[in-house]
């Protein structure tokens, strides 16, 4: 597995590609593996190396797209009280 890397706009961070992280995630998660020794080999940190295993299992780096949040339609109504008119006016 190689480590893909993109060019970065801040100085510092390295941008993985998704298919990467994925990568990372799964051979994290496999039985027997020394995640830090994987980090290693893979030239990360291994903080980074346990995030990505956290995000996979919690479904975060699965390869369809998110679903786009559904928006709600809102219906604004009368005031109760002007709907009701005089009725609602107390007599004294």
């Amino acid at each position: 597995m190689d480590t893909e890397v993109k060019p970065s706009s801040r100085k510092g961070k390295s941008n993985y590609s998704r298919q990467f992280k994925r990568r990372l995630g799964v051979a994290a998660c496999e039985p027997g593996v020394s995640v830090s020794k994987l980090a290693l080999a893979h030239q990360v940190n291994a903080n980074m190396a346990f995030k990505r295993r956290r995000d996979l299992r919690a479904g975060l780096l699965d390869d369809a797209a998110p679903a786009p949040a559904a928006l709600l339609p809102v219906v604004l109504a009368e005031p109760l009280a002007a709907a009701r008119g005089e009725q609602g006016k107390r007599k004294k």
